[in-house]
């Protein structure tokens, strides 16, 4: 895309009304957070059009969302995935096809597309101290003994089918574990929204 190009895209961007509602989106809760989220976005695509042409880079257009990116970190769970497909219509327009796992990892605390592994080292490294001594409680645990051990540390599920267990670590269910089957084994999965995702079969 060309300079002048980008700049058309950028400036229809910005005109848009975001935040409305849209198929498989609500829209905001109430008009002046609309508003406020819509700013954010609308500043944001404004500083990448002031960039130089030879700015206009993916390490540094990546880099320039991270600011906003902060600012929705408290936002609802649908402002936040509608927020990402804003970042991705400005990926769209300046040429960049993919985020590195930028994007996933604000959003879900993972990249997806890294091994299990890296997906678990990572997430020891995000985890809190009081976090990783509740993992260290769970060490032993089984498929044979998982649920009676989680229900020991953590009471209840408050999900509780044969398919699924699950538990919320804090009032917002921000943090939460589970037993689910995958691939006909039982699986142990925590997950804290925007943090990390801890998964090991049992």
């Amino acid at each position: 895309m060309s300079t002048p190009d980008r700049q058309q895209a950028l400036a229809r961007f910005i005109a848009k009304k975001k935040f409305v509602e849209e198929a498989g989106y609500p829209g905001a809760t109430n008009e002046p957070d609309r508003l406020r989220y819509e700013a954010m976005v609308n500043d944001l695509a404004r500083s990448l059009g002031e960039l130089a042409p030879a700015d206009q880079t993916k390490p540094v257009v990546l880099e320039m969302f991270k600011p906003t990116m902060e600012a929705f970190e408290n936002a609802d769970s649908e402002e936040r995935d509608r927020f990402l497909l804003y970042l991705k219509e400005l990926m769209v327009i300046f040429g960049i096809d993919s985020s590195d796992g930028v994007l996933n990892k604000w959003r879900y605390g993972f990249d997806p597309n890294d091994s299990m592994d890296v997906i678990n080292a990572n997430a020891l490294v995000a985890m809190t101290v009081a976090e990783r001594e509740l993992l260290k409680r769970l060490e032993g645990m089984t498929a044979a003994n998982a649920g009676e051990l989680l229900r020991s540390v953590l009471g209840q599920p408050a999900t509780d089918t044969n398919l699924i267990k699950m538990w919320f670590l804090t009032p917002d269910a921000s943090s939460a574990m589970g037993l689910t089957m995958q691939g006909g084994a039982v699986a142990f999965v925590w997950m804290a929204k925007g943090r990390f995702m801890y998964s090991r079969r049992l």
